[in-house]
């Protein structure tokens, strides 16, 4: 990213362009670059599987910050040199942040140190969906919280929300030429009952359409969609999974779905034209192989290139880059660049490939012609 800041709501992001194609720029700030190719202006749009900070991880980022308070950068920063280099990264923060009211708290209902979204925001995030399974593990105070940290640090978000108002908005960014909305919706609360309907999005296909259909009216070009559904450790998708993304991609009003909740990776698959990435994993957890299996560990940056047509833009490309959480450290490594470079000690290399095999398998993405990415950059 060539910026931090990003505006929430109606407003709109703008991009600082390498080519001269943004609109009229009043009230908006830059988050991105975007390029041209022979055809037409270009904009790729990184997204990632689950932040869940679990107990585990606290440890180490307390030792990050030499016992005072909690340093995650570190454990991002292999992430952020790909994210970075992205028009426009999204994440997904599954558990509410700690803050006024607001404690550490581990599982069943995660209140997680606020320090987190510092990382994100270092390791280039623009946004993140919070819609999840967690969204209410502290009611009212946890998403006030969150969006408050997140809102103090210019990282866009979506999918919870304070006012009824606030429900109300879609968030938007500009990047290039292009206007993105951006929508997140989860499948449950983990049995919990908001307080307001509007503090969190519950998933419903009609909601969901008519919601992605206003951004459109709105000026989005490009209509991304964050789903929290699945089943937990599960590969390949559901049922409901399935049934839902083909009433969502016949609506034709949203151009990409990605998804989250599984904690493993799941297929790439397109459904009425439309890409669904139905989960990219974990992103960033204190889940490991002691307790679940290897799969935990791996997660995806998809990256999906949106290209500007003679009528409209349309997703131009699909690619991936496999990742993987070392355990202990909990560092997020890029396994490609990783393996390539050759400087880890032997048993986390084999852990790498083994990991890259996992991903690359279960993506599955050969038969849509979507590419493993190896670097670490665009």
């Amino acid at each position: 990213m060539l910026a931090r800041r990003v505006a929430v709501g109606t407003a709109i992001v703008a991009c600082t362009a390498l080519i001269a194609l943004a609109a009229p720029t009043i009230g908006t700030v830059p988050v991105g670059r975007a390029w041209a190719s022979h055809r037409g202006p270009r904009v790729t749009v990184a997204f990632t599987g689950d932040f869940l900070a679990t107990q585990a991880t606290w440890g180490a980022a307390r030792r990050n910050a030499g016992g005072h308070g909690y340093d995650f950068r570190p454990m991002l920063r292999p992430l952020g040199t790909l994210t970075r280099s992205a028009d426009l990264a999204i994440c997904h923060l599954e558990t509410p942040l700690t803050g006024r009211g607001v404690r550490l708290s581990a599982y069943p209902r995660y209140a997680v140190p606020h320090q987190l979204a510092d990382a994100i925001g270092r390791a280039g995030y623009d946004g993140c969906s919070t819609a999840s399974n967690h969204s209410l593990d502290h009611g009212s105070a946890g998403i006030r919280s969150t969006l408050d940290k997140l809102d103090s640090l210019g990282i866009g978000h979506t999918g919870t929300a304070r006012s009824r108002r606030e429900a109300a908005r879609t968030v938007r960014y500009r990047v290039g030429a292009a206007v993105i909305a951006h929508l997140s919706y989860t499948a449950s609360f983990n049995g919990l009952i908001p307080r307001h309907a509007w503090e969190a999005n519950r998933m419903d296909a009609e909601r969901i359409v008519d919601r992605a259909r206003r951004a459109r009216r709105q000026g989005a070009d490009i209509v991304v969609l964050s789903l929290h559904w699945g089943t937990e450790h599960r590969h390949p998708p559901t049922s409901e999974q399935e049934t839902l993304a083909r009433r969502l991609t016949a609506s034709k009003a949203i151009d990409l779905i990605v998804g989250h909740h599984a904690h493993v990776v799941q297929p790439i698959r397109r459904v009425h034209w439309r890409y669904v990435a139905y989960g990219l994993g974990n992103s960033f957890s204190g889940m490991t192989a002691a307790l679940f299996s290897p799969a935990v560990q791996d997660g995806m940056v998809l990256l999906a290139t949106f290209e500007l047509g003679p009528r409209k833009w349309h997703v131009q490309r699909v690619r991936f880059a496999p990742t993987w959480v070392q355990p202990r450290g909990f560092v997020v490594r890029l396994v490609g660049p990783a393996i390539d470079a050759r400087r880890l000690p032997a048993a986390v290399l084999r852990e790498l490939r083994r990991s890259w095999r996992r991903t690359v398998t279960t993506v599955d993405a050969a038969r849509l012609g979507v590419v493993a990415f190896r670097r670490a950059r665009l």
